[in-house]
């Protein structure tokens, strides 16, 4: 029914074969690929079916199970990984050997072939060189495979089992080096599984095991390299036959341990009773033990992971004591464990809490430095190490000596780069203490060491914290006492001021004719000083109150503001025949109207009255908005300010030498800034270039009109 394609993608000839001419399917929808294929299987002597589809692929294997099968994976209809897997569900004691063709990345369409049940692989292109390689292969295995069945003492059911399912995993081994480049290493294997009698074994065995595969036949050797997880594969794969996967470790000839990792494929022949096996032995320490050391790694993050959630949930060390020495002591595999803080005045380590250490229970557990191995790892600032450390002569102290420790481990504890103590551990029996056991080690102690080092750190903020909230508040209580004492003073010493005051104007009025000269200007000097101590007590009144008094805050028009101050210091202002602009607008703000007032009046005052006898006052008021506040500006022609002393002034009781011999009680200008605090605004002093001094205040604005004007007083 299907023609040989011998000669062109269009002619159909059957050609002359020799009697062991192989048969083979050349399954290909291109024409001229189809043709390329048959020309060259033709030219090495083969028998050619060529087909067009899968459909007709499965027609044309009615008529016989050819030797080779020539695949191309996709296929109209029925694609070739579907034609593969139902060939191979067709299989009844005669296995073809299949290649599969395809142009998609040769990675994923060599998985899925194997995966379908096929042997080996080409991709388009196909070079010529490749695919007669690809056909040496084949080709020698199925005729060896044919040869298998003449071979002596074999059974003859032995035989046909070996001539089915030798070629086909061979294949799969030769496809397999091929892309991988890997078979001088693996070792393809055959077992009768039935009478327990190994068939074949490559010679690649000796580069895996270290012994020749003849040496491994002899006195069935074969077995605990093959067979020491494979004794129940005929029970694993049940009624049917099917693919197994094993990783299981020997010891090679030269008694080094290897991993093994076996792929086994199982094969039953019903009739006939007999259970066979083969499959490819590979090296897979370096697989094994990469992922021994990631579980490894990964076990030692999640411990790293659990212990810092437990140091940042943990208000107190105690309270996190019980849970993190569990869990050093599972993730190291010691039953000791104990935290050991250095007390560095005493040469000691001292143990509060441990696990394991019975005496423990009693209090807390103090160890001479020079009695522990510990004390190493505090001096050189590096984990140690030691079995039987009760061999050392730095080991003697009592407790210690009573666990029996046959491993022993302590790790620096770094804070600052210093060490605080040490993570100790141990165990009666013996560990192994590797690379991966130090590390571990390493990496808990420093997790340890940041906890411990955060702690320190918390604990010296909230002591800071401490003493600065008792200093805040016996400073607040000073000052409420110091101003209240002010207050009292200030308000109880008017009485007798003016009782002084009263009884000198009565007497230089009643009896000033009867006084010298003399009296009556000692008279006048009480009544003077009298004045000024209340002037003095009224400006300590007003700091005070200021100080004590709340104050409301609401919206202020300064223009007001300004015209209040002005009649508190008119009589200042009246005798010294000073000049003062106001340049308005001026806007409102938000403060107190008693606080500004008081503020504004004693800039005033101070503008005319620290000014040169020979000139006379000149003071300008205007004000300029700074990012939402306002600043009111008073400007004199002053004795000016000297420069270095501009933050003095505002202090209380300060008067400079340049003021002579003025009045003033040196409060004023602490007034105008205990004001502005209280207000929640700023004071200050700037020099103007043709003298004289520029006070300003600034306070919080609000979003209300202004009027033009400009007017004197």
């Amino acid at each position: 029914m299907f023609a040989l394609s011998v000669v062109s993608p269009t002619d159909d000839v059957t050609p002359t074969a020799d009697v062991g001419a192989l048969k083979v399917l050349v399954v290909e929808d291109n024409e001229t690929d189809r043709w390329f294929f048959s020309e060259v299987l033709r030219l090495r002597g083969a028998l050619v079916v060529a087909c067009a589809s899968g459909e007709d692929a499965l027609e044309a294997l009615d008529d016989g199970m050819p030797d080779l099968i020539l695949l191309d994976l996709k296929l109209p209809g029925i694609d070739g990984l579907e034609l593969c897997r139902e060939i191979r569900a067709r299989e009844d004691g005669s296995l073809p050997f299949i290649i599969t063709v395809t142009s998609t990345d040769a990675g994923e369409a060599l998985s899925h072939s194997l995966s379908a049940g096929a042997d080996d692989f080409l991709q388009k292109p196909v070079e010529p060189s490749a695919m007669m390689i690809r056909l040496d292969i084949s080709e020698r295995l199925i005729r060896e495979a044919r040869s298998l069945s003449s071979a002596v003492g074999m059974l003859p059911t032995q035989a046909m089992e070996m001539e089915a399912f030798l070629p086909r995993y061979v294949g799969k081994a030769r496809s397999i080096y091929v892309k991988n480049n890997i078979l001088d290493h693996d070792v393809f294997f055959a077992v009768d599984l039935t009478n327990d009698t190994l068939i074949r074994l490559s010679p690649s065995a000796i580069s895996l095991f270290g012994i020749a595969s003849q040496e491994l036949a002899k006195d069935d050797a074969w077995r605990e390299f093959i067979l020491p997880a494979g004794s129940s594969w005929a029970e694993e794969t049940g009624p049917s036959q099917g693919t197994l996967a094993h990783e299981y470790q020997i010891t090679s000839g030269d008694g080094s341990k290897k991993w093994i990792r076996a792929r086994v494929r199982v094969y039953r022949d019903g009739d006939a009773g007999t259970v066979w096996a083969d499959g490819l032995l590979a090296d897979a320490t370096e697989d094994v033990s990469a992922r021994i050391n990631l579980a490894a790694r990964n076990s030692e993050l999640e411990t790293l992971h659990r212990l810092a959630e437990l140091t940042l949930s943990a208000e107190s060390l105690e309270e996190a004591y019980a849970q993190i020495l569990d869990l050093v002591s599972e993730a190291m595999g010691c039953s000791v464990v104990a935290i050991e803080y250095l007390d560095r005045e005493r040469d000691k380590l001292v143990i509060t809490s441990a696990k394991g250490i019975p005496a423990i229970e009693e209090g807390p557990v103090e160890i001479s430095l020079h009695r522990t191995l510990s004390s190493l790892a505090i001096r050189s600032h590096q984990p140690v190490l030691q079995d039987n450390p009760g061999a050392r002569k730095e080991f003697t102290d009592e407790t210690l000596l009573a666990l029996n420790l046959t491993s022993f481990a302590a790790f620096p504890l770094m804070v600052g780069g210093s060490a605080n103590g040490t993570l100790m551990m141990g165990d009666p029996k013996r560990i192994f203490m590797g690379d991966h056991f130090e590390q571990l080690g390493v990496s808990l102690a420093a997790t340890l060491a940041a906890y411990v080092e955060r702690l320190e750190a918390q604990e010296a903020i909230r002591e800071s914290e401490m003493r600065h909230r008792t200093l805040a508040t016996q400073l607040q209580q000073a000052n409420q006492e110091l101003e209240s004492f002010a207050y009292s003073v200030s308000h109880d010493l008017r009485a007798p001021l003016r009782t002084m005051q009263g009884f000198a104007h009565a007497l230089v009025q009643n009896f000033g004719n009867e006084l010298s000269d003399e009296a009556r200007d000692y008279a006048r000097r009480i009544i003077a000083s009298g004045q000024q101590s209340e002037k003095l007590i009224s400006d300590l009144l007003a700091y005070s109150r200021l100080s004590f008094e709340r104050l409301e805050l609401m919206p202020v028009e300064l223009n007001a503001v300004v015209d209040q101050a002005r009649e508190q210091v008119h009589a200042d202002l009246t005798e010294s025949q000073a000049h003062v602009t106001v340049e308005e607008p001026l806007p409102t703000v938000r403060g107190n109207v008693t606080a500004l007032v008081q503020v504004v009046a004693n800039l005033l005052s101070n503008a005319v009255k620290f000014v040169p006898d020979d000139r006379k006052p000149e003071v300008r008021i205007w004000s300029e908005e700074r990012e939402g506040n306002v600043r009111l500006w008073v400007e004199d022609n002053g004795v000016g300010v000297p420069v270095g002393q501009e933050e003095r002034i505002f202090r209380v009781f300060e008067r400079l030498v340049e003021s002579g011999n003025r009045p003033g009680t040196g409060i004023g200008l602490a007034i105008v800034r205990r004001g502005l605090q209280r207000v929640g605004g700023e004071c200050g002093v700037e020099h103007l270039p043709d003298g004289g001094s520029g006070f300003w205040i600034e306070i919080p604005g609000e979003r209300l009109s202004w009027s033009a004007g400009r007017r004197s007083i």
